[in-house]
Order: structure tokens, then sequence, then C-alpha cells
């Protein structure tokens, strides 16, 4: 190879930068003798990628069914921007033994989504420096950092009202027509930070004649992986969060609840500005009927961002001190003004190491 260090280091302690912030680094090359090469380019980029495989039944062309394995992908760029550090692509330079330093820059665009992994798909973003040799193998060193858009919920006034719901169902017995079933809920508002705690109110009136012999409360992760080849196909896939399960009630009965639900400490994501990869919060509310009837069942979408209300209709919350900003895994530094996040880019996330490989 001829060197002794080819790596990527950003200015970034934890790797980490806020969306529409500035990356600078330096690459260093250490040399165990002279090298010709027509230059040493950087390149930044940031993908999105989507993939799952299903098996499926198709028809042959002699009308028979078989099955195959049928792999579902889709790809997206957010940004890429690379230049040379030194040489050029036309040119042929002489990088002398030692030490050699380049620094580097670059702007990020000002709305990206989170750095993501999952089992079907990621969001990723990438520094890549080559040796550009003529006539050889490149040289290659990589780095993956982590990008964050957050969210201020205080500028999305639609989160801070309470949100009320209700439904109603009657059952059929036989010939006969039962009371109404009703469910309420209500939450106080609907945007909210990790370790932070929704306060959920659950009513159910049973005036029908079948026992419910649970309600449940949970909060809810709902993934949606969205491929484009070798046909637009969809795949959700649904995780709780939180569970809590109550009383029965009877028939004729009814029961009331105030139900504390605390959201757990998770890395914050937003995917708003990926259109393959799609993550909303959600808390259900289930009154499980016994026999063969179906459920009753309230959907309350939920906001998570990284900065928590300060105020709620005039009320001052207890996790709102920007100086002492709610806690989330991995932990975010604080934010200087939660309205201006590219003052401070720097973000809690661990940078996966640098990765030296030859590329033909």
């Amino acid at each position: 190879m001829g060197y002794k260090t080819f790596q990527i280091i950003v200015d970034s302690p934890t790797g980490s930068y806020y969306a529409g912030s500035n990356v600078t680094g330096r690459v260093v090359l250490v040399l165990e003798k002279p090298k010709k090469v027509r230059g040493l380019k950087i390149e930044f980029n940031g993908k999105a990628k989507v993939s799952w495989s299903e098996t499926e039944s198709v028809r042959k062309d002699n009308n028979e069914t078989a099955t195959e394995t049928v792999t579902y992908t889709a790809e997206e760029e957010y940004f890429s921007n690379k230049y040379y550090l030194v040489g050029s692509e036309s040119n042929e330079v002489e990088i002398p033994a030692g030490e050699n330093i380049y620094p580097f820059s670059t702007t990020l665009p000002p709305r990206l989504p989170t750095s993501f992994d999952g089992e079907h798909g990621h969001v990723r973003y990438s520094i890549i420096a080559t040796l550009d040799r003529p006539w050889k193998m490149d040289e290659t060193s990589n780095l993956f950092v982590t990008v964050i858009t957050p969210v201020d919920l205080n500028l999305l006034p639609q989160i801070k009202e309470p949100v009320k719901k209700e439904a109603n169902k009657t059952f059929c017995c036989l010939c006969c027509k039962s009371g109404p079933l009703t469910l309420a809920g209500t939450i106080p508002f609907s945007g909210y930070t990790p370790a932070q705690t929704i306060v959920a109110t659950i009513e159910v009136d049973n005036a029908s004649n079948v026992r419910i012999s649970a309600v449940k409360c949970k909060l809810k992760k709902e993934l949606k992986w969205i491929a484009k080849s070798p046909n637009t196909k969809e795949r959700i896939d649904k995780i709780d969060l939180v569970k809590v399960e109550l009383d029965e009630v009877l028939p004729n009965g009814s029961k009331s609840w105030t139900q504390n639900l605390e959201i757990p400490h998770m890395p914050f994501l937003n995917l708003d500005a990926c259109s393959i990869i799609k993550v909303d919060f959600y808390l259900e509310m289930e009154a499980v009927a016994t026999g063969p009837h179906k459920n009753l069942l309230l959907t309350f979408p939920i906001t998570l961002g990284t900065v928590p209300l300060y105020q709620v209709n005039g009320v001052s919350q207890p996790t709102a001190d920007p100086n002492k900003p709610v806690p989330l895994y991995p932990p975010l530094q604080p934010l200087p003004e939660p309205t201006a996040p590219s003052e401070n880019p720097d973000i809690g996330f661990k940078a996966v190491p640098s990765i030296v490989s030859p590329t033909a």
C-alpha cells in the first residue's frame, strides 16, 4: 500500500451534526515514501436504501404456478459533493513521504432525514477519501457520520391542543340489539420528547350485554418501507413501545382510568425528508370484547421532538427548561437556542471508525 495512515478525522468530537451545519475535518495521509497519484479527492453523500425479500407465487408460460423469491428495493439520494483536495482528474502529482494533512469542509442541506439503521433499510451519511492512482487500484478511507434534523415542538401549535376522541358500537346477539358500548379517551396534548410521560384518560361506558374482558392502552411505533423496484410495494412493521392492560368492564357497567405512559429512551428519529422510509407514533386505546365481536378502538397520533413544549394552555411544563433538556438515548448535547439548531452541530452519537479499503 505504501502508507502507514490513511484516515478521515472530523472536528465534531461525537462525529455528529445537525442538518444545515458545516462538516469540517481533515484527511491524514502518512506515506512511507513519495507516491505519484492523479490526486486525493473527497466525497460527501447522504443516501437511503430499502430492501427486503418475499416468497411469491408466479404463473409460468405453461400456466403452472411456482414460488420464487422477489427482492423489493428502493434508493434515494439527498446530497452529493466531491472535489479534489490535491491534484485533479487530468493531472499527476507527487505526495511527499511523511505526514500530509488536507483540511476539508462541506455544508449539509438544511432539510435531511435523520441517520437511521433498521431491519429493512437505512439512512446513512458518509465521507470517502480516495487516492486516485493512474493505472492502479484506487485506495479509499471511509467514515460514516450521524446527521439529525431536530424538531422544536414549540413551533408546532397544533400539537399543544388537548385531543379528545370517542367511539361507540352496538352488538347483535341473535335477534336482539344490545345497548351501546362507548369508549372515550383524552390526552392533554400530542407533542412529546422521549422520557416524557403521556397522561391519558380512558372512559368505558358498557351499556351492552357483552363483557369487556380488558381495556388495553399501547404506545406504538409504525415503520413503513416503500420499495420502487421491481414495482411499488409497501411493507409495514408495528412495534409496541409501551403496553398497559386495565380492568374488565362488565355488562351495564362503566369505569374510568387516568393512566401514565412513559415514553421510553430511544434515538430520536425524523424521517420527514425521506420518501422511502416513514415512521409514525400513536397511542392506541382498545376495549376488548368477549365472544365473536370486534373490539372498539381509538387512535391518537403522537409527535416526537427534541425540544419539549414550554407551555400548554398557559401552564409551564416541568421538563421544558432549555438548560436541562429531556434526556435522549443516545443523549443530545444541550441546545443554546431550540429554534436555531445550526449553532451547535454536535450531538451525542458515536461515529463509525474509519475503514480503509481498496476499490477497483
